[in-house]
């Protein structure tokens, strides 16, 4: 992603944060998620296993773990779409794991924001493996964490610097 995208896609982010959007909440169903084996506490899980919780909720393991629970250690757990999908926001980083990584964050960032400004690049950690997608979304938001301060600072600290992001004596600024 270019230098000038990403500027884009963080003024989408920032714009579309101050103005959060509802997006419908999708949840599995204990019914559709009747087919997976009951969570155990203590006992070894694999990456991939899908486990029922005891909320009848299904999650999946993103890493192997000695059994913790899924509703505690959402670094090891991902909730599971019993139709199949693995994130029922669609993007590779979950809400959950968007909390975790911005703890502090200022209230004006919010996961729907983000989601909100990734419409307007549908492409956007949504093109290739997994692999890659989960690498441009962590790439992305490696920048923008270290732009922002863990996403703490809405504008820039140090006002001095702006004259500078400039060359005014090239055709292109």
């Amino acid at each position: 992603m270019s230098r000038r995208r990403i500027s884009a896609f963080v003024a989408a982010l920032m714009l579309a944060s101050a103005a959060p959007v509802l997006l419908p909440a999708s949840s599995a169903s204990a019914a559709a998620c009747s087919s997976y084996p009951s969570w155990v506490a203590g006992k070894s899980y694999v990456t991939g296993n899908i486990v029922r919780y005891t909320d009848g909720k299904a999650y999946i393991a993103e890493h192997d773990n000695p059994g913790y629970d899924p509703t505690i250690s959402t670094w090891y757990w991902e909730p599971y779409a019993c139709d199949g999908g693995t994130n029922p926001s669609g993007f590779v980083v979950s809400e959950t794991q968007f909390n975790q990584m911005f703890p502090s964050r200022n209230s004006f960032y919010t996961y729907s924001g983000l989601k909100a400004a990734m419409s307007a690049y549908p492409a956007f950690a949504n093109t290739g493996s997994d692999t890659v997608k989960k690498q441009e979304a962590a790439a992305f938001l490696a920048n923008v964490s270290h732009e922002t301060g863990g996403l703490v600072h809405i504008v820039e600290q140090n006002t001095a610097n702006y004259p500078h992001y400039c060359d005014w004596g090239q055709p292109y600024g």
